[in-house]
């Protein structure tokens, strides 16, 4: 049996007040694989900084029995010396040679996953290694994870590497943790069965419910048609003959209005059973003024882009179908975000119809400052009715109540990241640009953002490394390669 390198008991931690973590019990074993997945602020970093020892627990205990190596999710630091980080591990990640103040956000990830794994440690701590990373080198995490000896706990909102790496999923929600074993697809199969188990115990709780009731309401029916009949001879005289016969009929009486007091007993008793709350599918009306009748909105015709001395496209063309969804791909610093750029600003050798309305989004730390609720925020520019823009914040993971009451500026990072989603949905336009969607934001919200785009009437270009949202959502995978942009995959069946 492996050994216990890690356990938590009757742990609480808790941030301005609210309860981020209460755990009753969490176990690790030597060469365990762990991924830790839920939703944005709901205490994921939390919990690897409490079994590293960065930070202490308010009540309960945290043992650590190994040095567990953490891999910051942010990093501030200065660049590391390249003397010092073995050179296969460079080679490995095909980290670049020129100068490191220069890399793109995806060069820095893999120089500083050369310098992490160039000394080896027993145990791994890994807050979201695949962010900026292209698909090669979350090819080549996965590759140096799935034959790494020794422990490892990871968070990560990529459902590919999970799948690959890890063969446990801890599931953080509502300060919580449920362990599920198996990987991404096989935690994502156990969710449903517990999805389908909760619809059938909620169904099988309303019968009961209802029958009771039902029940109950007959047997007080008829409670008080005796009593009705019991008053009527009361009012006459009663011979004394009839005298037990009354006295046997009162006794029926009580009877029956005591069967209905236990059945509504019997009903304030069952246990309360929540109703799954499903997803609905938004129809997205489409304005007239927004209707395009051009075939081909989006085209290009012998484009050139340099970036610096760099020719990252040389006479591109291309046309891009009315109402499609289209994803782009491509290694790190191949021209993906330039191109959408050169696009949105019409650049030379680009034809846009005259219809086009872009909605445009872009990973950022968004800074919200307005003091309206969220549904006001979103009703100021829309075409859509009030209760199309409920659904879309409602399919985001928004309560009703919360939509119609919370300050916008009082959002956390997550919900205001997830507000400007709600927002690229409901503000007029017929051609959504997504640059990266899915850098930071947790699973639930890139599942609610794939059902989004698939109900979306318009045209849709995106780009992302994401392996299961690109085939998710894409219609037609386009790669950019050697300055070339060719038609790598259509794709059928992707429609809600």
């Amino acid at each position: 049996m492996n050994q216990l390198v890690s356990e938590l008991k009757n742990v609480e931690k808790s941030y301005l007040n609210k309860d981020i973590l209460q755990i009753e019990e969490l176990t690790i074993y030597e060469n365990q694989k762990i991924g830790i997945v839920g939703r944005n602020g709901e205490g994921k970093s939390t919990l690897l900084k409490l079994i590293l020892g960065k930070i202490k627990p308010d009540f309960g205990e945290v043992k650590t029995h190994i040095d567990f190596k953490y891999y910051a999710q942010m990093n501030d630091e200065v660049y590391p010396d390249f003397s010092k980080i073995d050179a296969e591990y460079l080679s490995r990640l095909n980290v670049p040679e020129h100068d490191a103040s220069f890399f793109s956000g995806g060069e820095q990830t893999r120089l500083r996953l050369a310098e992490y794994f160039s000394t080896y440690h027993f145990g791994l701590l890994m807050d979201e290694p695949t962010t900026h990373l292209d698909q090669e080198g979350i090819q080549l995490l996965v590759d140096q994870l799935k034959y790494y000896y020794g422990t490892l706990v990871v968070v990560s909102h990529d459902r590919y590497f999970l799948d690959e790496v890890v063969e446990t999923i801890w599931e953080v929600g509502d300060g919580t943790v449920r362990v599920y074993n198996g990987n991404y697809t096989e935690y994502q199969t156990q969710k449903e069965q517990e999805r389908v188990e909760q619809e059938n115990a909620y169904a099988q709780f309303v019968k009961e419910k209802s029958r009771l009731e039902q029940a109950a309401k007959e047997k007080q029916a008829q409670a008080d048609k005796m009593s009705q009949v019991s008053a009527k001879q009361k009012n006459r005289s009663v011979k004394p003959d009839r005298l037990s016969s009354s006295k046997q009929k009162d006794s029926v009486q009580k009877a029956a209005h005591k069967s209905a007091k236990a059945m509504e007993k019997r009903v304030e008793q069952l246990g309360e059973v929540e109703q799954v709350q499903d997803e609905r599918v938004i129809q997205f009306p489409t304005p007239k003024t927004l209707e395009i009748h051009n075939d081909f909105p989006i085209m290009g015709q012998d484009i050139t882009l340099k970036r610096g001395d760099n020719v990252l496209f040389d006479k591109l063309s291309f046309q891009f179908p009315l109402g499609k969804r289209f994803g782009i791909v491509g290694t790190n610093g191949s021209g993906k975000s330039t191109l959408l750029q050169y696009i949105l600003d019409e650049g030379e050798g680009v034809t846009l119809s005259k219809k086009v309305v872009f909605s445009v989004y872009k990973q950022m730390a968004y800074q919200l400052d307005s003091d309206k609720s969220m549904i006001d925020y979103l009703m100021e520019d829309t075409e859509f009715t009030q209760p199309v823009v409920r659904s879309v914040l409602n399919n985001l993971g928004f309560s009703q109540q919360v939509v119609s009451k919370k300050a916008v500026r009082d959002l956390s990072g997550g919900e205001a990241t997830r507000l400007v989603i709600a927002k690229l949905f409901t503000d007029p336009s017929n051609v959504l640009i997504l640059d990266e969607p899915t850098n930071f934001i947790d699973i639930q919200t890139i599942e609610a953002l794939e059902n989004l785009m698939k109900s979306y009437n318009g045209t849709i270009l995106f780009t992302s490394h994401d392996q299961y949202f690109m085939k998710n959502v894409a219609e037609q995978i386009w790669e950019i390669k050697n300055g070339k942009l060719e038609l790598k995959e259509e794709r059928v069946g992707v429609d809600l």
